[in-house]
């Protein structure tokens, strides 16, 4: 299964790697929460790492863009795939709103619960048309396996092509 996952998330980055338009490229800091349900008892623990990955922006219009992309984040045992597809909305010229679902993958051996599916905001801002920084909070709303979350903090900077 984590072969068809990383598959599908090369060939997303070489369709956009064809489609120079809308490519950008982004770098950042990413805090990951576990949290685990238990007997009744709750225990969470963060940790931060980075990420980096690949996307596209499609312009539906002047205001309105879907930016599907795929980040790897590198977060000791918790190194992931993220595939979000955000809907962004540009509020001002350099200013932008986002939300939209994001698929994670845990790639550590975990017998069960790789696969989660994430809710997932933010904000932007472009300082030129190719430099941009974002920020985004993705909170989990369904795990295959019970009692198990993952949250996450991602503040990048990226450039686009």
């Amino acid at each position: 299964m984590k072969k068809v996952v990383l598959a599908a998330a090369l060939a997303l980055v070489g369709l956009a790697v064809n489609a120079q338009e809308g490519f950008f490229g982004k770098v950042g800091l990413s805090n990951v929460t576990a949290k685990v349900d238990f007997l009744g008892a709750s225990v969470s623990d963060s940790e931060m790492g980075f990420f980096a990955g690949v996307g596209y922006n499609f312009e539906v219009s002047d205001e309105f863009e879907v930016e599907p992309s795929v980040l790897f984040s590198f977060v000791q045992d918790l190194n992931s795939l993220y595939i979000p597809i955000m809907a962004k909305y540009k509020v001002a010229d350099a200013f932008s709103i986002q939300a939209g679902p994001q698929i994670n993958y845990l790639l550590e051996d975990v017998p069960q619960g790789e696969f989660g599916l994430d809710l997932a905001f933010g904000v932007g801002y472009n300082f030129t048309e190719q430099f941009f920084a974002d920020a985004r909070y993705a909170f989990e709303v369904s795990r295959d396996i019970e009692g198990f979350s993952l949250n996450t903090l991602q503040i990048g900077v990226g450039y686009r092509f």
